[in-house]
């Protein structure tokens, strides 16, 4: 145990059993600390399972780019459009969406990839050691990632290259040839690829956060499969009350519970709402097509990954659907996607998923301390990047709580920036 700890002595609540919570948890528990991570039902299926399973170290460039509002329409309109907008949701999100709208030029763009590049560089060193010395480490996979593009004019025009250029990123340019060869299957239509070297993906998202909660219970963490309704400050003491009206008191307490953390986060200074981005993907079981590597289909906006459990379709955004029932149509639509791109595709059953990202207006995540309490943490609104990013926010937030961050500052990350 370390001497920060020993003088500290936490105990520590953390509120919210995603990639994110559990990989706070366990840096906090190998140094020493009693933590105990609350979530209704912490293997429910979280959005840390529901995503194409990407470790992407590019991942920096957000949803919002420069020009966005002349594509908006295809992107909602279209055959093929990534976005979905659930009346009446969405209408009450309207300010929210107008602020959303306003960080979509250059300037802010590059603020934004600025800020996501040191959460997201080392993002498979950073679940290695996460996952060091467990179970989990079995299913993290090294690999390369393919950008597909109907045409190499379509690629010139995707602004997110020229962010990932600026900021030092490197790629191969991949011809028809080479495509097809490497993806056999693929719709003869793709004709112009990128490819990504020294990335990683999980080929088990389930089995990985299973065996990362085993290694919090090895560590001696407990997990409390309780809804958390309040978080009380008392004489220098955090009371977390369940539901179920007990009252459970720690030292500290990181709120971790994604797009359901406003309320709690709000009540300690933040300024910083999240808004639901609801997140669909499709698993294809015992398919008759073996991809190499995974995709980006640059032209539909979803990533297709070979897990273990089948072949994968992720993506899609639909904004204004908390209180609201999954939409057939956004499943239809991928599997529609999925026999265009791949027309000989076959297989023997479907799996779908969806679930809420918390989306921040300015695409950045909210890190570090409250505002108003020295006891209370933040670590939520992570978009589509949870899993790239989580472990290296578990270890911000570790090393904030035991006060010797020294890995990045978290300005840009404040729950009072807005």
């Amino acid at each position: 145990m370390d001497s920060v700890t020993n003088k500290l002595d936490k105990k520590v609540a953390i509120i919210g059993g995603g990639i994110v919570g559990i990989s706070t948890a366990i840096f906090l528990l190998r140094r020493g600390c009693e933590v105990t991570i609350f979530d209704k039902k912490i293997l429910d299926k979280p959005a840390s399972f529901g995503n194409a399973g990407w470790l992407s170290s590019t991942s920096i460039v957000p949803v919002l780019t420069p020009g966005i509002l002349s594509k908006l329409p295809k992107m909602i309109f279209s055959k093929y459009g990534p976005l979905f907008l659930r009346f009446p949701g969405w209408i009450s999100m309207i300010p929210w969406l107008l602020k959303y709208l306003s960080f979509s030029s250059k300037e802010k763009v590059n603020y934004i990839a600025e800020n996501l590049k040191p959460l997201t560089i080392d993002t498979v060193a950073m679940h290695k050691k996460l996952s060091l010395n467990t179970q989990a480490s079995r299913w993290i996979k090294e690999s390369s990632f393919f950008y597909i593009y109907k045409n190499k004019i379509d690629y010139e025009n995707d602004y997110s290259w020229t962010v990932r250029k600026n900021f030092g990123y490197q790629w191969k340019e991949v011809q028809s040839e080479e495509l097809q060869n490497t993806y056999p299957d693929l719709d003869k239509d793709y004709k112009f690829g990128i490819r990504l070297d020294n990335m990683g993906y999980i080929s088990n998202s389930m089995q990985y956060l299973s065996d990362l909660v085993d290694e919090v219970k090895k560590l001696g963490g407990s997990i409390i499969e309780e809804e958390v309704i309040d978080i009380e400050e008392v004489e220098n003491k955090i009371h977390v009350v369940t539901k179920n009206l007990k009252n459970y008191q720690f030292d500290r307490c990181a709120i971790t519970c994604g797009v359901f953390s406003n309320n709690l986060a709000q009540k300690f200074g933040s300024t910083v709402a999240v808004q639901s981005e609801r997140g669909y993907h499709v698993e294809f079981e015992e398919p008759n097509i073996n991809l190499k590597f995974p995709i980006m289909n640059a032209f539909m906006k979803f990533g297709i990954t070979p897990m273990q459990t089948g072949l994968r379709f992720a993506g899609l955004v639909e904004f204004g659907s908390l209180n609201s029932e999954p939409s057939e149509k956004a499943f239809n639509k991928i599997i529609s996607n999925a026999h265009e791109m791949f027309p000989a595709l076959t297989y023997s059953n479907i799996k779908k998923w969806s679930g809420h990202r918390p989306a921040t207006a300015d695409s950045l995540p909210v890190i570090g301390q409250s505002p108003s309490s020295e006891n209370v943490y933040f670590g939520y609104g992570h978009q589509h990047i949870g899993l790239t990013t989580g472990p290296k926010t578990g270890e911000l937030l570790s090393k904030s709580i035991l006060q010797d961050n020294d890995i990045i500052p978290l300005n840009s990350y404040k729950a009072d920036r807005f």
